[in-house]
């Protein structure tokens, strides 16, 4: 659906400029990147135990775990290594 209504257009800009205006992001603490790397490995090796085709959410946790490993400076390998252990 296209908004053409100049109102509406406007009042959408608006609540996301008062959204966004005065709120600076802090970045991540390690700890915080590390227990949601963690918690990201577990919900995955959960997924690959489960019988129905999950393949897109596979496929982004991978792709979050990777990232949140870089951001803790692991190793590539490591980060794999860490995917495909046995759950504990």
């Amino acid at each position: 659906m296209i908004i053409t209504d100049n109102e509406t257009v406007n009042a959408a800009e608006e609540m996301i400029r008062r959204h966004t205006g005065g709120r600076p992001e802090k970045p991540r603490t390690v700890q915080a990147i590390s227990a949601r790397y963690y918690q990201a490995i577990s919900q995955y090796q959960e997924l690959m135990r489960a019988e129905v085709d999950n393949r897109e959410q596979r496929v982004m946790l991978y792709a979050e775990i990777k990232t949140l490993g870089w951001c803790l400076g692991r190793e590539e390998s490591k980060i794999v290594k860490e995917i495909n252990a046995p759950a504990k």
